[in-house]
């Protein structure tokens, strides 16, 4: 069974309060262009980095890297968020889908493993099927995610993820 829900606009309402509550001057955002896309949605500054960003890089930058960079932004780079907010978002997850079954295995297209992640913590037990696909850049597997030792052990299964994309 397909979990089909908005995720990065639930993401990027939660994302877009925590950055005015906390008094931030906006967000960096490693991005394919969807979540950060979603985050302008609600009206954050936004510095993009990525195919459709000001910003383009050809590596990989780490979460340490990235703060240093931009001191004064919350970093919402997909896989970077801090726990308390993945907790919340997870709750916000549940919110919006109410309740599902244990009973089934849900397809999740997968990119940096963070939306899995979200899912996980706010459905313990709940089989979750990672699915990545090569062809879309959010959904494209990469080894150096974050997030990706911890979406092996959370996955019910993973599929599509390959070293070719």
């Amino acid at each position: 069974m397909r979990l089909i829900f908005p995720a990065k606009r639930l993401r990027a309402e939660l994302i877009a309060w925590h950055v005015k509550a906390a008094g931030l001057r906006g967000v960096v955002c490693f991005s394919c262009g969807n979540a950060a896309q979603a985050l302008r949605e609600e009206q954050l500054q936004v510095v993009e980095v990525g195919p459709r960003g000001e910003l383009q890089t050809d590596r990989w930058w780490t979460a340490t890297e990235i703060a240093a960079a931009w001191p004064d932004r919350l970093d919402a780079t997909s896989g970077h968020l801090p726990w308390p907010l993945m907790i919340d978002i997870g709750k916000i997850f549940r919110g919006h889908l109410g309740r599902l079954s244990l009973d089934h295995v849900y397809d999740l297209a997968s990119g940096s493993g963070e939306t899995l992640c979200c899912l996980a913590m706010a459905y313990p037990g709940l089989m979750l099927r990672a699915c990545y696909d090569g062809s879309q850049a959010a959904t494209r597997w990469d080894p150096r995610a974050p997030l990706w030792p911890l979406v092996q052990e959370l996955a019910y299964e993973i599929s599509g993820a390959t070293s070719g994309g």
